[in-house]
């Protein structure tokens, strides 16, 4: 969950969005039927005062790790 945050994604949020039928993005202005696409947001129970240290932590080191990871590629 911390790590999604880190990288610009809060998994507990839903995010929705109309596409069409063929799965492009819905345009209004077009018209015809939408569909809805996304994702439910998860609803997790909370974690005792440690464990969610350690999933601070651990999001934290993994963000680091990606974005060395990432500085490291060629044309970044």
């Amino acid at each position: 969950m911390y790590l999604s945050r880190l990288v610009g994604t809060d998994l507990t949020k839903d995010a929705h969005y109309a596409i069409n039928e063929d799965g492009s993005e819905y345009d209004d202005d077009v018209g015809g039927p939408a569909y809805v696409a996304g994702r439910d947001g998860v609803d997790l129970d909370p974690l005792s005062a440690e464990q969610d240290a350690a999933a601070r932590e651990t999001a934290q080191d993994l963000f680091e790790r990606i974005q060395q990871a990432a500085a490291a590629e060629p044309g970044r």
